[in-house]
């Protein structure tokens, strides 16, 4: 299909940006597709440099799609004595607030309070007077205490025995893999290129200084130079397994990736009027509220394996459970969850050390060729880190003359929550869609959606894919307008449906690899085979350990 906006197809699209890559020079050069690689080339770009990203799979296919999806300061920081990382991340909240509200929305938490009365209320208490004190309160006012009998009407299913008292404070939740897609694409927006499946190689030295990386394209196999005056690494827990492209010099600080897993349940089998964070020695485990499901999490380990395709292991839904079922009168077993994910955060300490411990706080260095690398760091701060990374890539003087512009800047489909509200009504009205399919398909891409039902329109794909709330256009939209390659993309990332669907969406994904054929000119087989490899790697990534 022909973009009617850009006026070429999905493949021409990409063979440009290759073609820009390869015959342009730019001023900044980010590798990695993360959210922190995306919010640098947005900084960049913004700047009014010329920027540039590449991304050996696809936007925020690691870490950045297999977050807990919230935009929080991070409660129990408090208690290491993280004053600064939390007010920060509570700044940058209220920022992404702002600046993306169909992609963050704040939701009530309840923090059930067991033990002695006095002592445990009174120290739980006032950590979050703090953190309401640090900026929480932004946005939604101071947190709410409540009694008993009004915690147990928050959460009916929370056990009574011993527990003497709740608070409801609010945080952010999110799309990680969409927020993430919204800054690419933002970027891109105001002319920055990007490419995915391009492997950056290695760095192209001059004189011992980086002027560039040698990539190779992942579909053709062919390779090419790209040059730059900067070269950022946010390849994030790759570099814990360095190899010749960006090895990290001696001395320069480890990054530990520590595994975080979630589990995936219906709504309707916990009952509860918002999420909860439950307190267990050492951190917290969260009930985060997403569409017609709860998201569980998370773990905390140091984890060495592969890093292509992360997944939960069987002692992640052993410890996840057994913390739910000790607070709550639930039950819950393996046979309630419809699907798991596990995310490897980048952090940065000593291996072997405890990941708990380890520093959530970001660190730039510079190598002897100038490779500007960026590790740690929390989701909710990714701006301050891509920030922080171009300025350390720019030095000092350019910095003054060209400084970050992102703090306030709007990302693309965003809109003022009312009048959000107002289009998903109309679509609602116009179309004939459900009340849920219009709303949600407004959450997912905000101003954008209007652009997506005319697509619809013109292709006869108003209807909902299968059984779920999304509709049949948004598969062409997200190759021609969000640079989905394979079936893993759409379905894992723009939908999110490999993890909600007990089948990893085996039911759909025929249509989909049909829709998405049309674009990338698939034929049966090449679809087949696409369906084939789709369903094994989201099997091993996202099914149920030990069910």
């Amino acid at each position: 299909m022909v973009d009617r906006e850009t006026g070429s197809s999905a493949p021409s699209q990409r063979r440009a940006a290759l073609a820009r890559l390869s015959g342009e020079a730019f001023d900044v050069l980010i590798v990695g597709g993360g959210v922190v690689g995306a919010g640098a080339l947005l900084d960049a770009q913004s700047r009014g440099l010329r920027a540039a990203l590449v991304e050996q799979s696809d936007i925020a296919a690691g870490t950045s799609s297999r977050s807990s999806r919230l935009i929080h300061g991070g409660l129990r920081y408090l208690e290491q004595l993280h004053f600064g990382l939390v007010a920060e991340a509570l700044e940058e909240r209220a920022r992404l607030l702002r600046n993306a509200p169909h992609l963050v929305r704040l939701e009530p938490f309840l923090f059930p309070i067991y033990g002695w009365p006095l002592i445990h209320q009174g120290f739980y208490g006032s950590g979050i007077l703090l953190y309401d004190l640090l900026g929480s309160r932004q946005g939604a006012g101071f947190a709410q205490h409540m009694r008993r009998a009004a915690a147990l009407e928050f959460a009916p299913q929370l056990r009574p025995e011993g527990l003497q008292a709740g608070i409801v404070y609010h945080d952010g939740v999110e799309d990680d893999a969409r927020f993430a897609l919204a800054v690419a694409r933002s970027a891109v927006a105001l002319g920055a290129v990007l490419a995915t499946r391009v492997r950056a190689d290695a760095p192209l030295l001059e004189g011992g200084q980086a002027i560039g990386v040698r990539a190779h394209d992942r579909d053709t196999g062919e390779g090419f130079d790209i040059r730059a005056t900067r070269v950022i690494d946010a390849t994030g827990v790759w570099a814990a397994h360095p190899d010749e492209r960006f090895a990290p010099v001696a001395g320069a600080a480890k990054v530990v990736p520590s595994r975080g897993a979630h589990l995936v349940i219906r709504r309707e089998r916990l009952e509860a009027r918002g999420g909860m964070t439950l307190r267990i020695p050492g951190r917290v485990v969260f009930i985060i509220p997403w569409p017609n499901h709860w998201l569980i999490g998370t773990t905390d380990h140091e984890d060495d394996r592969a890093l292509d395709h992360p997944s939960a292991l069987d002692e992640d839904v052993d410890e996840l459970l057994g913390v739910v079922n000790r607070r709550m009168t639930i039950d819950l077993t393996r046979d309630d969850i419809l699907g798991t994910y596990a995310g490897l955060r980048p952090l940065v300490g000593d291996v072997g050390g405890s990941t708990i411990k380890a520093s959530r706080e970001h660190r730039v260095t510079t190598d002897p060729s100038g490779v500007v690398r960026i590790g740690g760091g929390k989701y909710t701060t990714y701006r301050v880190m891509a920030r922080d990374a171009v300025d350390s890539a720019l030095g000092p003087e350019t910095t003054r003359a060209r400084p970050s512009r992102t703090a306030d800047l709007s990302l693309v489909g965003a809109a003022p929550l009312a009048d959000l509200s107002i289009l998903g009504a109309r679509l609602e009205r116009e179309t004939g869609l459900p009340a849920a399919v219009a709303r949600r398909l407004v959450d997912r891409h905000g101003i954008d959606a209007e652009a997506v039902v005319d697509l619809g329109r013109d292709r006869d794909l108003l209807r909902p894919l299968g059984s779920t709330e999304h509709i049949e256009a948004e598969v062409p939209w997200a190759v021609t307008r969000e640079y989905a390659l394979t079936l893993d993309d759409t379905l894992s990332r723009r939908m999110r449906l490999s993890q909600e669907l007990p089948d990893r969406a085996a039911s759909i994904a025929p249509r989909v690899a049909e829709l998405m054929g049309s674009e990338l000119g698939w034929d049966r087989a090449r679809q087949a085979s696409e369906v084939s490899t789709f369903l094994r790697n989201a099997r091993a990534e996202f099914d149920v350990p030990g069910r």
